[in-house]
């Protein structure tokens, strides 16, 4: 029988069959992309369109002065890249998202450790920690920019009732400290992120491996060095990199608390953008600098699929 089934099967001629090409299973099965054509223009329409267009019209100046664009070429890279602020918006940039990507996920995974615990009321931990999570970014950065506030903050009134300073901090005033003060708020409001899908990765780690590490006499640091972070590994590096796109996209805690300034000292890429786009009305620079954060972007995305398809297979 398995004879005649291998026979049945095998080609004959001893020719293998060609898979179908894409033009072959587009005509198969044509029905199925009928029935999905109305969203494939929707996304063609928002996303498509205005990508597309962002490139062209990065290669145009457009003043504020006259309605015509002007095709400029590749002056708009090339002022770009000369721009003095330019380096300084990066420099930002780099520092709001390494700084902000790896405090939180330190704080997530220490918030992660802590309620995979067997203790009472952990689920009312869970719950308290999610809370920045799911508030507002509106909201938050309007709180915490009267927390911050330089003349009657509560953080500055509160440390100087208690006698820790004398006078006020300029928390988002000071050149030295906005960064910082705008790295640990959005460290408050993302580090849950980190906590639920650490967690996640906690609880797929069999005990047996704690179990027969305990055995062997391996204290809590050693399990956690030799079986947690090994076994973390994957959803650590999805995790990682879903934060640094989030944190180099992210727009509303620096624009909101500071809108780039004092002096350009807070502005990150995507408040540039925004900002020369409304204020000065130059399209085609901002649209330039889009399509640089664009390819900065893709290039996190393109490390994010392949772990992720890696992980899969595995």
């Amino acid at each position: 029988m398995a004879t005649i089934t291998a026979e049945r099967s095998a080609p004959r001629g001893g020719f293998v069959k060609k898979p179908p090409g894409l033009l072959q299973r587009i005509i198969r099965h044509r029905a199925d992309y009928l029935y999905i054509a109305p969203a494939i223009g929707v996304m063609a329409l928002v996303i498509l369109y205005p990508f597309v267009y962002t490139i062209y019209l990065s290669f145009f100046e457009t003043p504020a002065s006259r309605p015509e664009i002007y095709f400029n070429g590749l002056e708009n890279y090339q002022e770009l890249f000369q721009a003095d602020l330019f380096w300084l918006v990066t420099r930002n940039t780099i520092y709001w998202t390494i700084g902000s990507t790896i405090l939180s996920f330190i704080l997530g995974l220490a918030a992660a450790l802590l309620v995979n615990q067997k203790v009472p009321l952990v689920g009312l931990f869970r719950g308290i920690l999610v809370i920045p999570y799911v508030i507002g970014h509106v909201t938050a950065s309007y709180a915490w920019r009267w927390l911050l506030h330089g003349d009657f903050g509560v953080l500055s009134q509160t440390l100087i009732q208690w006698g820790f300073i004398e006078q006020p901090i300029p928390f988002l005033q000071s050149p030295a400290l906005v960064m910082l003060s705008l790295v640990l708020v959005n460290t408050w409001k993302s580090f849950p992120f980190a906590m639920i899908m650490l967690l996640a990765g906690l609880q797929t780690i069999p005990e047996d491996l704690y179990k027969a590490a305990r055995v062997d006499g391996a204290n809590s640091w050693q399990q956690f060095i030799e079986i947690t972070l090994p076994q973390l590994m994957p959803i650590t590096m999805v995790t990682t990199v879903l934060m640094i796109i989030g944190n180099m996209n992210s727009f509303t805690i620096p624009y909101v608390m500071t809108g780039g300034g004092p002096a350009h000292q807070s502005e990150i890429i995507i408040t540039w953008i925004y900002n020369i786009s409304f204020q000065t009305l130059r399209f085609g620079y901002a649209s330039a600098i889009s399509v640089v954060l664009f390819i900065v972007l893709f290039v996190f995305s393109y490390f994010y699929v392949r772990v992720l398809t890696r992980n899969e297979a595995n």
